[in-house]
């Protein structure tokens, strides 16, 4: 019987485990109103999408510190007025129970906040998954930085070459850079266009064909 492979795996978590669109998609615009800002219709929003929020911020017009902390911290109240908008993406919640039964090392590496990643762990309880977390404040620079992934795969004492990065987004860039092996998702902020310009190893536009991705291709 052939043995199966012993991949560490590092997830992206907003847009390929949690569907956090709305949210996201919901406060910017908020902000934007209140601050008199051009606001973006959704298809708007995920082209200027980007995984460094210092990158995003400026692409959604907001530019001074003043600015900047009235959105931060209109967002964490909407983190807790408006957590009812976050929900996992059908199927994800398997593949990770799969992952973990079978011994799989994983991380979560994110841009995401450790109080939005910490709201995460208490709606779905997907912590117990997890042996490592890196959140924005873990790291001076954000994915397409390599620099997070590394960071993940040294608390999992990985090689980054038998590291899977499973990311919606820039996340592809930075594993291409520490030669680990890449599956692009479609569903989340980036489409699929997008995606494959990054070239990952792999797509999957759904995550019954991430599980096959994973089962078939990987040998996991």
């Amino acid at each position: 019987m052939r043995s199966r492979n012993r991949f560490s795996f590092l997830w992206d978590v907003d847009g390929t485990i949690v569907d956090s669109r709305k949210f996201a998609y919901d406060a910017t615009n908020s902000v934007l109103e209140h601050l008199g800002k051009r606001t973006f219709n959704p298809e708007e929003f995920r082209q200027i999408f980007s995984s460094d929020y210092r990158i995003h911020l400026k692409r959604v017009g907001i530019n001074s510190r003043r600015e900047i902390n009235f959105l931060v911290d209109a967002w964490n109240v909407k983190l807790v007025t408006d957590k009812h908008k976050f929900k996992l993406y059908d199927g994800v919640l398997d593949i990770l129970a799969y992952l973990h039964k079978r011994e799989h090392k994983m991380a979560l590496v994110s841009s995401t906040s450790r109080r939005q990643i910490q709201l995460y762990f208490d709606l779905f309880g997907i912590d117990k998954f997890f042996s490592a977390v890196i959140a924005r404040e873990d790291v001076d620079e954000q994915k397409p930085s390599a620099k997070p992934l590394f960071e993940a795969a040294e608390r999992l004492d990985a090689s980054c070459t038998d590291c899977v990065v499973i990311d919606d987004a820039d996340g592809i860039e930075a594993a291409k850079k520490i030669g680990a092996t890449t599956i692009g998702v479609t569903w989340g902020f980036n489409s699929y266009s997008r995606i494959s310009k990054a070239k990952p190893d792999f797509i999957a536009e759904t995550p019954s064909e991430l599980h096959k991705i994973i089962v078939e291709k990987l040998n996991c």
